[in-house]
């Protein structure tokens, strides 16, 4: 069997049981854990399980995970058009420049 390595720090377990709510988590999608966590919070925040048998905290850590990722994806793509216009703007202003 192959040993999976999770993309984030938890706390929680390791190893198979780990990677498998991993999958669970990212195959519900971000939006339906985030729905499915904010009920546990306001409903049932004494039960250690949010969705199946993964722990409140593990769900808390892939969330953040999720955003973090989503947070250096921002970051990237704003680098990216920021030098997309910078070579615009080079570009621009050697054409004005040109005899």
């Amino acid at each position: 069997m192959t040993s999976h390595h999770l993309p984030f720090e938890n706390r929680w377990t390791s190893g198979g049981r780990a990677w498998t709510w991993h999958c669970e988590l990212e195959h519900l999608g971000l939006a339906n854990v985030r729905a499915m966590f904010a009920e546990h919070e306001t409903h049932h925040g004494g039960e250690p399980a949010v969705i199946f048998d993964i722990p409140a905290g593990f769900v808390r850590d892939w969330l953040a995970f999720q955003d973090r990722r989503a947070s250096r994806r921002q970051r990237a793509f704003g680098a990216l058009l920021l030098g997309l216009c910078l070579v615009g703007i080079a570009l621009a202003l050697a054409g004005l420049l040109r005899p």
